[in-house]
């Protein structure tokens, strides 16, 4: 049996399976055993306290997104929190910040959201982000990759890329016209991982990552990891 941290046990689980998204540094699909990606060696870290292996699953966010809403797989390696999702995800302790703002080709502060209207702007398709654009008055172009979205913005087919600054930081180091770009941060957020309310154990599992979490924090093991990938 397995003790959750709230004074109850749960059936041995021996393995997790976590759905993720291609999203470097964070998440890294055929990445380096070494380097499986920071939210990926946390999830692995905090789980391997208590014996559980995670199993982690590459596909196109809104894939991932879909299979752990019906519990195909036991949660997201990691995820925004919006009002929506709580109907399907148990949200874990913060286990991360994410820097999210707008990339354009002008050096000039768009200043906000607002000041986009009627402009095209660039969003992977299924990110959060997509729907807090829809608050505003643009043109809506949703892509299967930022990478895809940034090229377009090179060439001027849309005004601008609306997306996270750790995942295009990564991506700059291989992408060269990716520092000629201008980032204007909308604001920062915490992010999480999720696990499905329509698996058995959702509660359990949510339980005894909190719990392990806290403590590779306090151990300084969290610390370590985040620098190993330069955050």
């Amino acid at each position: 049996m397995i003790t959750d941290g709230f004074g109850t046990t749960t059936p041995s689980t021996k393995t997790v399976s976590m759905a993720c998204n291609h999203f470097p540094p964070l998440k890294i699909e055929n990445g380096d055993l070494n380097m499986p990606g920071a939210d990926i060696e946390v999830l692995s870290t905090t789980f391997a306290l208590s014996s559980i292996q995670v199993k982690t699953t590459f596909f196109p966010w809104k894939r991932a997104l879909v299979l752990a809403q019906n519990g195909k797989y036991d949660g997201l390696c990691s995820c925004s929190y919006t009002k929506d999702r709580e109907n399907d995800f148990y949200f874990s302790n913060e286990i991360g910040q994410n820097s999210i703002g707008i990339y354009t080709l002008k050096k000039e502060q768009p200043g906000s959201l607002k000041k986009l209207k009627g402009k095209s702007i660039g969003v992977v398709r299924g990110y959060n982000l997509e729907e807090e654009l829809k608050k505003y008055q643009v043109k809506i172009v949703a892509g299967a990759s930022d990478i895809n979205l940034l090229k377009m913005l090179k060439a001027k087919r849309i005004d601008a890329v609306y997306s996270y600054k750790t995942v295009i930081a990564e991506l700059a180091k291989s992408n060269p016209f990716i520092s000629e770009l201008y980032f204007h941060e909308v604001y920062a957020a915490p992010y999480f991982t999720c696990f499905s309310k329509k698996i058995k154990n959702g509660k359990s599992l949510l339980n005894i990552f909190n719990k392990n979490l806290e403590t590779i924090k306090e151990d300084g093991t969290y610390l370590k990891i985040k620098k190993k990938y330069g955050l």
